[in-house]
């Protein structure tokens, strides 16, 4: 045998030993819009760069657990640090954090623009809205730090509904469409905030939680099964410009891959030629 051989021999055989790039990855999403739009994007970025994509919806809870179990790949739906922190002291060490895909996030409570009441403190006594506030489904990250800042207010009166995505969407246009009066626990940017029916409640005792935002976890040892995986999803960062006119485009179109295909088209045509 030629010596030259040798040396791509040897390159041949190594490589035949290395295991194969992971080419289908699994990503969790919550229900809620943000969650949605941010994943499908992500989606689309992946399977542009060649990989089988599935999408699974689950509780905000399951995607740390599901995640620090190998369960799942990724997910682009949990929000740091406060609101995740019960899950982060548990989880955090057997995942990898590749930092903030969105900008940060504003909470509080927003009512009808028509409302009397200008800050939360007004609310105590003020029987608006029944007494009860609309907010997403538990463990959600608003939905937890409503919680808090309501004890902090001692607005022990109210009620915190919570409910899936889609049923926090249709009570808040019932509500507006039928010009009732409501109080929603909300965050912006969210397509719910896109209303200019809606005004924020000022939080004038500062309880609610601020620097809260939206990041990108993975699984422990995708940075070896899937590295370009991993760079695709640590890519996707958003300004709240950015996700804003996503959550527009998902707002007037109804189906979510449309949608995401034409602001991903926008953004391209917008982005200056070298």
């Amino acid at each position: 045998m030629k010596h030259w051989l040798l040396p791509m021999m040897a390159a041949w055989l190594l490589s035949a030993c290395s295991p194969a790039e992971q080419q289908h990855l699994r990503l969790l999403s919550g229900d809620w819009d943000t969650a949605r739009a941010t994943t499908e994007l992500a989606r689309q970025e992946l399977e542009q760069a060649g990989f089988a994509v599935t999408v699974e919806q689950v509780a905000p809870g399951q995607i740390w657990s599901r995640l620090a179990a190998g369960e799942a790949d990724a997910s682009l739906s949990a929000w740091l640090p406060d609101s995740s922190r019960h899950h982060a002291e548990r989880f955090f060490d057997r995942l990898h954090d590749l930092g903030p895909n969105g900008p940060m996030l504003r909470l509080g409570l927003a009512v009808p623009a028509s409302a009397t009441q200008a800050r939360i403190s007004e609310l105590a006594g003020s029987d608006y809205g029944n007494n009860k506030i609309v907010g997403m489904m538990p463990g959600h990250g608003s939905l937890v730090l409503t919680e808090q800042a309501l004890a902090r207010y001692h607005l022990d009166e109210y009620q915190l509904l919570s409910g899936s995505g889609e049923a926090y969407r249709h009570l808040v246009n019932t509500a507006i469409e039928q010009q009732l009066p409501v109080v929603i626990a909300a965050w912006s940017p969210s397509r719910v905030m896109l209303h200019p029916q809606l005004k924020w409640l000022k939080d004038d005792q500062g309880h609610f939680a601020a620097g809260e935002r939206a990041h990108t976890l993975v699984r422990r040892g995708l940075e070896d099964s899937a590295p370009r995986a991993m760079e695709v999803l640590g890519s996707i960062r958003l300004t709240e410009d950015e996700l804003t006119a996503l959550l527009r485009q998902v707002a007037s179109e109804p189906d979510l891959t449309l949608a995401v295909n034409r602001w991903r088209a926008e953004q391209s045509e917008a982005e200056p030629v070298q």
